[in-house]
């Protein structure tokens, strides 16, 4: 399984991290996982476009996290006439909420998703859904409540990838790596957990009950970009990462 780190940042694009959005290559099917603003920058210098995406999966409203989707669905419409079916997964309230985006971002434009024929599907917390050969597995996290902010554990083909969203230390995240290839969690601060997110400090501590086969950080803040020495790989913007 391929992933590509599309972005890696946090919200302030700190020394010039894109925003966070990876995408899942499947056999039949790929998978985009949040879709921050600057994502279809990215994409476009990356060679993936957004006819190859076939589901959008966000964890959490916030524009650094699904703040590109207005800017994905006017592309699929206008640039790529597209043709095929696109689903969107995300916490309850989802489809009014990318609506009420796109609105605001383009008016007159949030026609696009029934012309386009995009379904909306939303997490049953704490189980396994189902849909088109992909399932997603989905746990509160601890982050801005207006938000509705989720970690996700998604089972593509034969590989699982967990994914912790913006989160402070929580249980959940437990949860969510277990039994994982690959468990990408947020790490914005370096010695200090804040409010809504964690630290690499707290992370290391913890690393020892997380389950996964291969544990990697993202959403970092600059003191995380630069430090020297630490045991937990980060990911970069523009990289795969193979599992």
């Amino acid at each position: 399984m391929k992933l590509k780190v599309l972005g890696c940042g946090d919200a302030f694009a700190s020394l010039g991290r894109f925003n966070t959005s990876f995408f899942l290559y499947g056999e039949n099917k790929n998978v985009l996982i949040d879709c921050g603003a600057s994502t279809l920058v990215q994409m476009e210098k990356e060679g993936v476009t957004p006819l190859d995406v076939d589901v959008i999966i966000i964890t959490h409203f916030h524009g650094d996290h699904y703040g590109g989707i207005p800017f994905q669905m006017i592309s699929n419409k206008m640039v790529y006439n597209r043709n095929k079916p696109l689903t969107i997964w995300g916490p309850s309230g989802v489809k009014e909420r990318v609506l009420n985006l796109q609105e605001a971002m383009y008016a007159g434009t949030s026609g696009i998703f029934d012309e386009l024929k995009v379904t909306f599907k939303e997490y049953v917390a704490d189980a396994w859904i189902g849909f088109d050969d992909i399932e997603v597995f989905s746990k509160e996290v601890v982050h801005s409540p207006p938000s509705n902010p989720h970690g996700v554990k998604i089972k593509l083909d034969d590989k699982v990838f967990a994914f912790s969203g913006d989160t402070e230390w929580t249980d959940s995240l437990l949860d969510l790596a277990d039994g994982s290839d690959l468990f990408v969690c947020e790490c914005n601060n370096l010695n200090h957990d804040s409010p809504g997110h964690l630290s690499y400090k707290t992370l290391l501590e913890k690393k020892p009950q997380i389950n996964t086969g291969k544990l990697m950080v993202n959403h970092m803040g600059a003191e995380v970009i630069r430090a020297e020495g630490l045991e937990i790989e980060r990911l970069e913007d523009g990289a795969i990462v193979e599992f």
